[in-house]
């Protein structure tokens, strides 16, 4: 099981040479990746002995706040440690005691539950340093020093942890020498109703009920398969089985047992089982991310605003491209672009995220590999251009002027032809994942790609296909068809309205 994740060799300067041919230009890097290492979002296998606080947070409980002193409204930045405090199990009046990790009397370095750890701000640094050496060191792309706003745009999360591994990020692409002195980086964040750096089910209704439904589904496919060669091998730490509907659930179970692996904290004998691994993750796969496989309308407010905003500054770039060469500007936006402030177009854009918004990204282009995807994982999209020749033609020569009629007539005259004389930008997108190369479906056509490479997707073929997806009103889609089954997949709608139910609860198998 691969919680965290393993890096490919770095290419050689003859694998970089095919990577990055020279007759393309890296005009645009737009990178969307998922948080570093973490602790369990919940405290789960307690019976069986795993401590609820973890001791990896040796930084995290290093704190720095800006403070003002009145009256003159100075700011200084204050210092403190952090100590977790819990209460006392099987004593009267929730007495607080220390929160201790796994060992007694551990009280120092806790992480709270689904905290980024040490390791994660490493993975996250390591992440930016390898950022780093492809487009500062090899390619050129970027500015060896951080010394202007205008090529960079950075966003986050308002989740802590995602914020957390963009900083440790930014801090491998520029190390506090290569910064100049003063400058700090703009990091953006969205109101929690606006977020879209996940598939946000709590602030969109018709998401909310559309992942019910697919839940459903899921449950009554695996349950019965979970209950069998799974749940034999778990009984000493679930008794009462795994399920994907069960307390905990397999997500929940899955989602401990990756941050064990990650952090090399010993966990349960049974999900050592490969098979039992497998099948609970490709359980919770089919709860989690079936819906934006089969479901347009899931896709769309799933990740669909966020692929949105990727071609949104891809555009921006494209268009700063033509206006640089002097050509005709088209408009690339759509009547929705339109009416939105048009910002400067950026050199890197960097989007702290997490494994739903990888996964579901993933599926919604038909690019998923079917595993989950580990901590510090990252797409890239990188948009080229390229100057190709036009043949103008050249019209035929004239003879010279005479007063002579016989020498106009004996004048040779040369044929029309063709001449290259100017050249026409056109604009290519690439896809990433974890360093390998993504070939899309929507790019496989001849036309749709440039020729002898696949991977390079045309502009108008990439948008086609993220165009699939985007919503053309994210708060008003979320407040449509409320109520109504899976409207755009019959066999979905119907799978779901014949499971089987028991007081509204769904009947994985016949009862006894």
């Amino acid at each position: 099981m691969a919680a965290s994740r393993e890096y490919l060799p770095l290419p050689s300067e003859e694998e970089l040479r095919t990577l990055y041919p020279s007759n393309l230009e890296l005009l645009n890097v737009q990178v969307l990746f998922r948080h570093g290492e973490r602790t369990p979002v919940r405290a789960r296998f307690q019976t069986w002995g795993l401590a609820p606080f973890w001791p990896f947070c040796k930084i995290a409980r290093q704190f720095t706040q800006t403070i003002v002193t009145y009256p003159n409204d100075a700011t200084t930045p204050f210092e403190y440690v952090r100590r977790l405090e819990s209460v006392a199990k099987g004593l009267p009046n929730n007495v607080p005691v220390p929160a201790s990790g796994f060992k007694s009397g551990q009280s120092d370095e806790l992480c709270m539950l689904g905290e980024l750890t040490d390791l994660g701000r490493e993975t996250g640094f390591k992440l930016g340093d390898r950022l780093r050496w492809l487009y500062i060191d090899k390619l050129k792309f970027l500015p060896p020093l951080f010394n202007d706003h205008k090529y960079f745009y950075f966003r986050s999360s308002h989740i802590a942890r995602s914020n957390e591994t963009l900083l440790s990020l930014f801090n491998g692409l520029y190390p506090p020498t290569f910064r100049k002195a003063g400058l700090k980086p703009t990091i953006y964040t969205r109101l929690f109703p606006q977020e879209n750096a996940y598939p946000n089910d709590e602030n969109c209704r018709r998401l909310s009920e559309l992942g019910f439904m697919f839940a459903e589904i899921a449950a009554h496919r695996w349950n019965p398969v979970l209950a069998d060669y799974p749940s034999s091998k778990l009984t000493d730490v679930l008794p009462k089985g795994v399920a994907i509907d069960g307390s905990p659930r397999a997500s929940g179970v899955f989602d401990t047992v990756a941050a064990c692996v990650a952090h090399n904290v010993p966990y349960p004998e049974g999900f050592k089982d490969e098979r039992v691994v497998k099948e609970i993750r490709e359980a919770v796969m089919d709860e989690w991310y079936l819906g934006v496989q089969k479901s347009r309308e899931y896709r769309t407010l799933a990740v669909g605003a966020i692929a949105g905003d990727f071609l949104y500054r891809i555009k921006l770039a494209v268009n700063a491209d033509k206006a640089a060469h002097g050509s005709k500007l088209k408009d690339l936006f759509s009547p929705r672009e339109k009416f939105e402030t048009r910002e400067k177009a950026v050199k890197l854009a960097l989007y702290g995220s997490h494994d739903t918004t990888i996964a579901s990204l993933l599926c919604a282009i038909q690019a998923f590999d079917h595993q989950w995807p580990p901590f510090t994982s990252d797409i890239r999209f990188e948009l080229f251009a390229h100057s190709k020749p036009v043949e103008v033609p050249k019209p035929a020569d004239k003879p010279t002027v005479s007063t002579s009629e016989s020498e106009v007539m004996n004048t040779p005259l040369r044929p029309a032809g063709f001449v290259s004389s100017k050249t026409k930008r056109e604009y290519f997108v690439r896809l990433t994942y974890n360093d390998k190369t993504l070939k899309l479906p929507g790019c496989a056509k001849e036309g749709e790609h440039l020729p002898g490479d696949s991977s390079f997707c045309t502009l108008e073929a990439f948008e086609k296909v993220i165009n699939e997806f985007v919503p053309q009103n994210w708060e008003l889609q979320c407040r449509q068809n409320l109520g109504k089954p899976v409207l755009d997949n019959p066999e979905i709608a119907k799978e779901f309205s014949t499971i089987p139910r028991v007081g509204g609860a769904v009947m994985s198998k016949p009862q006894a």
